[in-house]
């Protein structure tokens, strides 16, 4: 699942209550200020249609055209029957028209109900009735409504649009700094530390100190770990040394079987005091442009001659910047879990995929649980029980981890699924690397 940054959850986070807030603010208003002015304009307009149409009624029939021009004139209210293609049945009265129809309706104790011309006027009618007949009226809403609807949700937009942009703006600036930290946690561990914006936080500049304070620590305590682990691995060579001349001088009559034993521990003890070593000393990189093709076709012809069955698909060449020796022990690494866990097949892959290019070494072994695979990257853990196999000290894919990072490379181990067997894949960004040929 891809999970939201925390710009998005901030900045959604704020927008939506900015959102809210308007619109809550919106209804407070309509309700508290709006609905009531529209009822006592609704209340005086009433007023102003029952007296006008009285007072047409009442007036002799030479008077009416001057009193129709002046009330149109003053108070843009026109009198006259509606056109013939005027549906009354089908017409929907405006929300201030259903206002207008009960302010009528509490005057004249009666429902005066009140239409709506579809016009782009938006033209309301209304028939009075006076003395027994009906006087009709017509005036054009907005003429008669004001413009303060409009206007305060205009201001509400813009309104609510600035805030948005500021949230955003700041909501950016103050996550800046956390991005860059991100960043700076995500390169490798001894590269340089980024640089934060002028206008970041002091927080940010102390988490940024506390890190890099952390980071001084840790490093000292590696290579204290290291300094260590390589002097007693130094130190025990020599005893080692002697034993091994020991055995060479052991009686000839010491039984067979026991000379083996010992020769076979010896031997052991030689090979983990040298992974030990080269523990020690993966840090160091003697970086250089070299074939990355040709040091893999170099490994596989070693790996043929010992015995391995090697198939690769490889590109012609691939330019590569990285320490050649340190490549090559990685490889073999990698190559001799193959040999000693999974028998002698390996299948080799360089090709690109999303921005990275991508190394795989496949075996044809049983695979590894899913929960073991992680563990088997770490010193002294073994996947014996899975893989069926008891010897190794568990120190081989802890080194070639150890160089691979070295390297500005990422390994990861899986399953291969169909068919069956476990993947060791290193991956690495193409953004300073050449493209493949």
């Amino acid at each position: 699942m891809q999970r939201a940054s925390l710009f998005r959850q901030t900045a959604g986070t704020l927008a939506l209550g900015i959102i809210a807030l308007q619109v809550f603010s919106l209804l407070t208003i309509i309700l508290t200020v709006l609905y009531p002015l529209g009822q006592r304009s609704a209340d005086d307009l009433a007023g102003l249609l029952i007296m006008t149409a009285q007072t047409y009624a009442q007036l002799p029939k030479d008077q009416r055209p001057a009193f129709l021009q002046r009330v149109a004139r003053d108070n843009g209210i026109h009198l006259g029957p509606p056109p013939r293609d005027f549906d009354l049945s089908s017409n929907r009265s405006h929300l201030y028209g259903k206002i207008l129809a009960v302010e009528l309706r509490r005057r004249l104790d009666r429902t005066v109900p009140v239409f709506t011309a579809h016009d782009p006027k938006g033209t309301l009618w209304v028939a009075i009735p006076v003395e027994g007949q009906a006087v009709w009226m017509h005036f054009a809403r907005r003429r008669l409504t004001g413009t303060l609807p409009l206007g305060l949700i205009f201001i509400l937009g813009v309104s609510t649009l600035a805030l948005l942009v500021l949230t955003i703006i700041l909501v950016r600036r103050v996550l800046r700094p956390l991005a860059v930290l991100a960043d700076a946690l995500r390169r490798k561990w001894n590269a340089p530390l980024p640089t934060l914006p002028a206008s970041g936080a002091k927080e940010f500049y102390d988490l940024l100190d506390a890190f890099e304070r952390m980071r001084t620590r840790l490093q000292a305590m590696i290579d204290h770990q290291s300094l260590l682990l390589v002097g007693i691995s130094h130190d025990l060579r020599s005893p080692l040394a002697r034993i091994q001349m020991a055995l060479e001088l052991l009686p000839e009559d010491t039984p067979q079987e026991l000379r083996e034993g010992m020769a076979e521990d010896t031997q052991r003890m030689t090979d983990l005091l040298a992974q030990s070593l080269a523990i020690g000393r993966g840090s160091s990189a003697r970086i250089a442009d070299l074939d990355l093709v040709a040091l893999l076709r170099v490994v596989g012809e070693a790996y043929t001659r010992a015995g391995g069955d090697w198939h690769a698909q490889l590109p012609r060449r691939y330019p590569f910047r990285g320490d050649y020796e340190a490549l090559r022990r990685l490889f073999d690494n990698l190559l001799d879990n193959v040999r000693r866990y999974a028998g002698e097949r390996v299948d080799v892959r360089l090709y690109k995929r999303d921005g990275r290019g991508i190394l795989q070494f496949c075996d044809a072994g049983p695979g590894i649980p899913e929960d073991r695979l992680e563990a088997l990257l770490e010193p002294f853990s073994r996947g014996d029980s899975a893989r069926g196999h008891s010897e190794g000290s568990g120190l081989g894919l802890a080194i070639a981890r150890q160089i691979a990072e070295a390297q500005g490379l990422q390994l990861r181990l899986y399953n291969r699924g169909d068919p069956s067997g476990l993947c060791a894949e290193l991956s690495w960004e193409l953004r300073a690397e050449p493209r493949s040929r």
